[in-house]
């Protein structure tokens, strides 16, 4: 055990001396309080004797920079003072020391102190490095944790990006329909222009030979450019044309409206921008998420909608739209063939409750607790992250809800969610 022994009398400083190494310990020696303060920050000693009245730095300002010293091992801290006031005695223990003998001491108490602080400071320094190790792990464990976070967020966007790229190519997949139909129908449109501008040359050549011709020669005028409009209007098949124009133009006008549609509902089911809760209408946020996952659903089920009067809720109605979608297209996953999405809101109180159902495959009882664990699939490795009901089940629970699940094998799944209405 090294002992640093800070005292400026110099016979003092050789009785403690002796003390110490007769009972085999080895010694630092500083003369005042500065230099058993550098001795310290060098030899980081087990324990420190120190005199309380000391020039340049008195002991108990040496014992409180002492311990505010960051330190892996403990340093047991003795007081040699002649104050025996009980205040006195007081100040020593609030600096921070941990024994005090009163001078003049003898010389066997001395060594009985130091072996009594031995051992204290043993299980101080134990205790001191149990504590490092301590907060050693619950730093790592605090690491480990944020890395699991910060995997699970990454986790949960790369979800959200995959519904995301699987909603925007049904939303392409639904505006290409009507954009294609508009297209094709303005190039029709485009031709039979060409067409309508042929007929009118005619008919503006008649009128203007008509109104140079005179009177005898207007029969002869009339009856040559009559014979050429009517060979134009059968070439280009004006009577059809006439017919087929309002089609197309109703056609094309509601194509536009399809589209515009779609982006009014895609708007509506991402509502960009607002971070905020807001009065959501659930029927009409579940119109919309149908809207936008039509091509998810159309060539696997019929959907059939009962829609009741239901309060408004209090939602971010972003995030209520993607539990939707979520539940939506697992239900259409989970149809092998061709079947049937039953959607129905309803009021209990001030309660709302959503029912979606399916008549797809069901989950096995086993899998069933686990629907809402994170990362539980029972989808195709590559095909799902599991994250898709966990997320779900987060974002009602932050609504205030809850969400539940039945299942029968081979006869289909309801989620049933229940929000408060205002």
């Amino acid at each position: 055990m090294k002992i640093l022994i800070a005292e400026d009398d110099f016979v003092s400083r050789l009785l403690v001396k002796k003390a110490v190494t007769e009972i085999g310990h080895e010694v630092i020696v500083a003369e005042n309080g500065q230099q058993a303060w550098e001795a310290f920050l060098e030899h980081e000693p087990d324990m420190v004797i120190s005199d309380w009245m000391m020039p340049e730095m008195d002991g108990l300002e040496l014992c409180k920079k002492i311990r505010s010293a960051s330190k892996k091992t403990y340093s047991y801290i003795m007081l040699l003072t002649a104050k025996d006031k009980t205040t006195d005695l007081v100040e020593v223990f609030e600096a921070g020391a941990d024994d005090y003998i009163i001078k003049p001491f003898k010389p066997d108490e001395l060594r009985s102190r130091i072996k009594s602080g031995e051992r204290i400071a043993i299980l101080e320094s134990q205790h001191h490095e149990l504590q490092e190790n301590l907060s050693l792990k619950n730093r790592h464990l605090d690491e480990a944790l944020r890395n699991l976070k910060a995997t699970q967020v990454q986790a949960m966007q790369s979800e959200k990006m995959a519904s995301i790229g699987q909603l925007a190519a049904g939303v392409a997949h639904e505006i290409n329909n009507p954009i294609g139909f508009v297209g094709s129908n303005l190039e029709a449109l485009s031709d039979y222009l060409k067409d309508y501008n042929r007929l009118l040359e005619h008919y503006q050549a008649m009128a203007a030979n008509l109104d140079k011709a005179g009177t005898d020669n207007l029969a002869t005028i009339v009856k040559t450019h009559l014979e050429t409009i009517q060979t134009c209007e059968k070439d280009i098949e004006i009577a059809y044309i006439k017919d087929d124009i309002p089609d197309l133009l109703k056609d094309c006008i509601e194509g536009t409206s399809r589209v515009g549609k779609i982006v009014a509902d895609l708007k509506n089911f991402a509502h960009p921008g607002n971070d905020k809760q807001m009065l959501m209408d659930i029927n009409k946020g579940l119109e919309s998420t149908l809207n936008v996952v039509a091509n998810e659903l159309k060539y696997k089920a019929i959907v059939t909608k009962t829609f009741g009067k239901i309060p408004l809720v209090e939602a971010w109605p972003q995030k209520l739209n993607q539990v939707f979608v979520n539940i939506l297209i697992n239900s259409a996953q989970a149809i092998l063939e061709k079947g049937e999405i039953r959607i129905h809101t309803f009021a209990e109180g001030r309660e709302v409750k959503i029912a979606i159902s399916d008549t797809g495959s069901g989950i096995s009882p086993e899998n069933l607790s686990k629907i809402f664990d994170p990362f539980f699939t029972t989808k195709a490795v590559g095909k799902g992250t599991g994250l898709g009901m966990n997320i779900a089940y987060n974002i009602v629970k932050e609504h205030k809800g809850i969400i539940e699940v039945t299942s029968e094998v081979g006869k289909g799944t309801c989620f049933t969610i229940t929000l408060p209405g205002k």
